[in-house]
């Protein structure tokens, strides 16, 4: 278990401490609605980490004033950039306590965010909740009310949203590998995610605890009109992906490849990780026979691979054509010149 002994006897002297975690980049137009809101829970967070990856803006100097007057938090800036994933991580690697609360710079949270989610979280390692996104700039939002299937299937091609974490800390620091090609490819929330999902251990509040800003400047924003439930945009999406198939498929290698190296380090003893190993070698190994193999691991995981649970021919069809679909999630890494797909990666 890589731990020092300062967080050691932090953990020993608090019994299940909340340490939150924020990474900020030129946030100055939202952080304090934040912080605000972070203060304000009804369960305080035993120590707030915030670390700045180099802003140009007034984030350092509102950050600066809020921990003056709030000795619970602790500031860190970067003297190299580090991406948001290197930021996360490290920032993450500061916290002392049992569980990790991750939040983003622009979001606000309820008051009782905290408290809902270490009632539900129990025995497990990982607890989301709903995110209900919301805009001031006329930036596209869409609330899914549905309650998200949080299956290893499911969470091997999409994740949970990282702001609505609340996780145990020895997730990171004792069941996850250190370093991991998972890293270079894909956001800290994924990892988090399957290697949860991995051990059978998210807990979920169907409650909305998180308003999400979409904003056009967010370094993540992106518009996924495209991708919302409906009969039009399943067939947009089986049409883009049929139409570029071998582009998408070279696009995604890398990341199933990350994904199942990751689960064979986690090394978890569990059918949830079997089942997402067998089926990602199956990705990973070309031909018509491999393809019908896949095909038929996708079926009996329909109940479990998209986004609600439960059985049904609709859901069992849409399985047949997932190892087809799922590549839409890569359109990304593709664009289209003289209706040719060239690759980005």
């Amino acid at each position: 278990m890589r731990k020092t002994s300062e967080s050691t006897d932090f953990i020993a002297k608090n019994h299940e401490t909340v340490s939150v975690v924020m990474c900020t980049y030129n946030g100055g137009r939202y952080v304090s609605q934040q912080l605000d809101s972070i203060l304000s829970q009804t369960r305080p967070a035993d120590e707030i980490i915030i670390q700045d990856d180099g802003s140009t803006d007034n984030t350092w100097d509102i950050l600066t004033l809020y921990a003056s007057r709030n000795d619970t938090i602790k500031l860190y800036r970067n003297e190299a950039e580090h991406g948001i994933n290197g930021n996360f991580f490290s920032a993450m690697r500061r916290a002392q306590g049992t569980f990790i609360a991750v939040s983003d710079q622009d979001d606000i949270w309820q008051p009782n965010k905290l408290e809902l989610q270490l009632s539900a979280i129990g025995s497990k390692l990982l607890c989301s909740c709903h995110s209900r996104p919301f805009s001031n700039d006329g930036s596209f939002a869409y609330y899914d009310s549905r309650r998200p299937n949080t299956s290893l299937p499911r969470m091997l091609f999409v994740n949970l949203p990282g702001h609505t974490f609340l996780f145990r800390r020895t997730l990171l620091t004792t069941l996850m590998p250190e370093k991991s090609e998972m890293y270079e490819v894909s956001f800290y929330d994924a990892a988090l995610c399957i290697a949860a999902a991995a051990y059978e251990s998210i807990a979920y509040v169907d409650e909305p605890l998180v308003d999400f800003r979409r904003h056009a400047d967010a370094r993540t924003y992106n518009n996924f009109r495209k991708s919302l439930p409906g009969a039009a945009n399943a067939i947009h999406q089986l049409l883009f992906t049929l139409r570029h198939y071998r582009a998408l498929q070279r696009v995604a290698e890398p990341y199933l490849h990350a994904r199942l190296t990751f689960l064979q380090q986690l090394g978890a003893d569990t059918d949830a990780s079997r089942e997402a190993i067998t089926m990602l070698n199956l990705e990973l190994t070309h031909g018509a026979l491999n393809f019908l193999r896949l095909q038929r691991c996708f079926v009996n995981a329909a109940p479990r691979l998209f986004h609600t649970s439960g059985d049904g021919m609709a859901k069992r069809l849409r399985a047949l054509l997932y190892p087809v679909m799922q590549y839409y999630t890569y359109r990304g890494g593709v664009e289209q010149t003289d209706n040719k797909a060239v690759s980005k990666i």
